[in-house]
């Protein structure tokens, strides 16, 4: 081989190497990044259907929530209605077509219903989880958020917190089966939600985290995502704001961010609330904040 067919070699080699490199390192700046991982890393941005004002729990969120530049839509999981999930090949197929046409996906599915109608004391509330179960697997849906607030909040609830356990086990190997995960969220703490998946003794309960409701409850949401999220016990995130725009919150987003890289979540981040002014303009607003600090890039 000639020696420039050597060098020519070795150059591209050099060269291939460096598109390897993270930015930093590639520019010369030996210092960490400021986040942990760079494009790629797996984020997208969601909404909640609820914030689709006019439009929860029907197909047409789909189409609204992708004006607004979002990526998929968490959506309500209902008892009745002319859109129910419940026994309803016909509505889930609507669904499932609304987001292809859209381009868009499913984040969730969610059982906000369980607010009103506990969980732990409604005699029914565990076949509409198993009934909600099949519907995920119709819609080839990961996980549903399993709501405990109004009358169905855990905190400082034994009873219930027994009956939650003992509900959920019988739920888990049906879950399991199907791949599927049981998002519990609730006001308990990182320490209770693990005493409960703890006692449940299952992969497929896990802990949907939202760190405004968690901010409310006095809760150290940063140790809280470390402590969950170092056993993978995060499956999905609500970023929130009672009151205002997300780029406008008292939460340290850029540190939720930098946590959430530390311990590899790769997922949706689900916006909820976080409205000013109008709705449609707020959650645009959020949608464009969300991909710029998590480096989403446009679908």
């Amino acid at each position: 081989m000639t020696s420039t067919r050597r060098t020519f070699l070795k150059t591209a080699t050099i060269g291939a190497a460096t598109l390897t490199l993270p930015l930093h390192r590639l520019f010369g700046q030996e210092s960490e990044p400021l986040f942990g991982r760079s494009i790629g890393h797996g984020y997208k941005v969601g909404i909640c259907d609820w914030d689709i004002r006019g439009f929860a729990a029907q197909p047409e969120c789909f189409a609204v929530a992708k004006e607004l530049g979002i990526q998929g839509v968490q959506v309500s999981y209902t008892l009745d209605g002319k859109f129910t999930l419940r026994n309803s090949k016909k509505n889930r197929q609507l669904f499932k077509d609304a987001a292809k046409e859209s381009n868009m996906e499913f984040a969730s599915l969610a059982m906000g219903l369980l607010n009103g109608r506990p969980f732990a004391r409604e005699a029914d509330a565990e076949a509409w989880v198993s009934d909600c179960l099949d519907a995920m697997h119709d819609l080839e849906v990961e996980q549903v958020l399993v709501a405990f607030f109004g009358d169905g909040n855990l905190v400082n609830k034994p009873d219930d917190q027994k009956n939650t356990i003992e509900k959920l086990k019988r739920l888990a190997p049906k879950a399991e089966k199907l791949g599927k995960i049981l998002a519990v969220e609730s006001y308990l703490s990182a320490e209770d939600h693990l005493k409960i998946i703890d006692a449940v003794g299952s992969d497929a309960v896990k802990v949907y985290y939202d760190i405004q409701n968690s901010t409310n409850m006095g809760y150290d949401i940063f140790k809280e995502m470390e402590l969950l999220g170092k056993k993978k016990l995060i499956s999905q995130i609500h970023l929130k704001d009672d009151k205002k725009r997300l780029e406008n919150s008292t939460i340290d987003l850029k540190r939720v961010r930098k946590i959430l890289d530390e311990i590899e979540y790769n997922g949706w981040l689900v916006v909820e609330s976080s409205v000013e002014g109008d709705w449609k303009e707020s959650q645009a607003a959020n949608a464009k904040f969300v991909r710029n600090l998590f480096e989403i890039q446009e679908a």
